[in-house]
């Protein structure tokens, strides 16, 4: 039996009485260490669902990654080369690229994206053209000297890829 005292007047009043023999006041029982414990799981748990958990897996570590789109499955499946240089009096950025879809679907108007930096390596400008061929599945296509448009003077060096297509 432990001692306790009274919240209503100080009194010392016992754990196991149900009022103060002094005030008449309900005696308020301490929490057990085991309830406390308890509770701190709990909490801890909720915590932990809402924050990372809480996504209904089963603990299997292998996932499964979503199927792509027919367009981001052809755009994986084209290799793009090209090569670059300044026409137009050095005003004009004129590049020779290589398309070759390794997709099973045919490809059209594709979307050329071109970074361009100087010397220095800071980014000073970019391009972008939409090529409106068609490059059927398992063809290479070529084309020379495609005008992408006007061209920072101390562009020094740049970077192309495609970024969009339309599947056939």
């Amino acid at each position: 039996m432990a001692l306790i005292n009274c919240k209503e007047c100080g009194v010392q009043v016992s754990t196991q009485a149900k009022a103060c023999p002094s005030c008449g006041a309900k005696v308020k029982k301490p929490t057990s260490v085991l309830t406390w414990i308890i509770l701190g799981l709990v909490v801890f748990g909720v915590f932990g669902a809402m924050l990372g958990g809480g996504n209904g897996s089963n603990g299997n570590t292998a996932s499964t990654a979503p199927a792509l789109s027919p367009k981001e499955q052809a755009l994986q499946d084209i290799e793009f080369k090209f090569d670059w240089s300044k026409g137009g009096f050095g005003n004009i950025m004129m590049i020779d690229m290589t398309i070759k879809n390794n997709g099973t679907k045919d490809i059209k108007d594709f979307t050329v994206e071109c970074d361009h930096s100087s010397n220095s390596g800071t980014k000073i400008d970019s391009n972008k053209r939409v090529v409106y061929e068609v490059v059927k599945a398992g063809e290479t296509k070529k084309m020379k000297e495609f005008n992408m448009g006007f061209i920072h003077s101390q562009a020094a060096s740049s970077s192309c890829g495609i970024t969009d297509i339309v599947v056939m």
